[in-house]
């Protein structure tokens, strides 16, 4: 990967600063790669921000917010103020995701022209076109692996709160180093382990509220089996998140005999989310794609827009039921 690195670095030293943009709604690993982009760049002395939409930190996920306000020394730009920092030769870096319709804030796509976009999901055919640089590679876990081997490419060592959220990104990604991993994903966690990422802050950023933990838990006594291995759980509440159906996927596919698990629920008023995940002998991604979407052959999703959470999980059923 030194190639890429390199390539990298020429092109942050074109611009005269660069704008980092995760997803909408980020999780721990867009929130922590970001930091740790920024972290990176201010190193290599590159002016550089981290794109929020909300600047109340609060209102992400718990582990997003509890980072937010624990990180003192990373710039920070918002809808209402980025026009006043950028310029013609400012770069964007977008992280963690390749669709427009996904990034945390779309619209700045018609500010910045000059656009990388670095990702581990398997290509949608919805991406982001003319780029400068354009660089997936679905076989790592996270983007927190990707920093890490390139921070350690650049000689760069993270301070312990980059350190142990970037272990907190790469532990969700994989659902505790059971997804998504290989040795390079053990060597990534163990060079993280000896730039200072502590245990029991890693273990902080992870907790969640016990309303929160209750919720999931009566989601999940209402799902079902069917195929002897697929669990299958639609949501009943009116709105949910991706985080949430990605978070109840894979709990699902902790039970015994349970190969591949589905959350199904209502993202907005028209669109149904659909998360899935599989230990490996179930191609997820190949059924999310049936459906209008893609991923991993562990872990996918898809959003259907102008439906219901009834009518997606007949669809599903339908599919699931040509595997047999």
């Amino acid at each position: 990967m030194d190639t890429l690195f390199n390539k990298l670095n020429e092109i942050f030293k074109s611009h005269s600063k660069i704008v980092i943009m995760a997803h909408n709604d980020p999780d721990l690993d867009g929130i922590s790669s970001s930091l740790a982009l920024n972290y990176i760049l201010d190193k290599l002395e590159i002016e550089s921000y981290v794109f929020l939409s909300k600047k109340e930190f609060v209102e992400y996920n718990n582990s997003v917010s509890q980072l937010l306000m624990r990180v003192n020394n990373a710039n920070f730009l918002y809808p209402d103020n980025y026009k006043d920092v950028i310029d013609e030769n400012t770069g964007l870096v977008i992280l963690d995701v390749h669709q427009r319709e996904r990034i945390e804030y779309p619209d700045i796509l018609d500010d910045i022209k000059n656009v990388i976009v670095l990702d581990h999901h398997i290509k949608n055919n919805c991406y982001i076109r003319d780029t400068e640089l354009f660089y997936i590679d679905s076989t790592i876990s996270s983007m927190a692996e990707f920093m890490v081997k390139y921070a350690k490419n650049l000689n760069i060592n993270f301070n312990t709160l980059l350190s142990s959220a970037l272990l907190a990104g790469i532990e969700i990604d994989t659902n505790s180093f059971t997804l998504k991993t290989t040795e390079e994903t053990f060597k990534a966690a163990a060079h993280l382990t000896s730039m200072g990422a502590d245990s029991v802050l890693k273990q902080e950023l992870l907790k969640e509220s016990k309303d929160d933990y209750l919720r999931r838990a009566d989601f999940i006594r209402s799902s079902y089996v069917i195929n002897k291995n697929i669990a299958i759980c639609p949501l009943t509440v009116l709105k949910t998140s991706k985080e949430e159906l990605a978070e109840i996927a894979e709990e699902l596919l902790k039970f015994e005999y349970i190969d591949a698990s589905f959350a199904i629920g209502l993202l907005s008023e028209n669109e149904v989310g659909v998360s899935a995940r599989s230990i490996g002998n179930i191609n997820v991604c190949d059924i999310m794609k049936i459906l209008g979407g893609g991923g991993h052959l562990t872990n996918a999703a898809c959003q259907i827009s102008n439906s219901t959470v009834k009518e997606i999980e007949r669809k599903l059923q339908k599919v699931l039921g040509e595997l047999e």
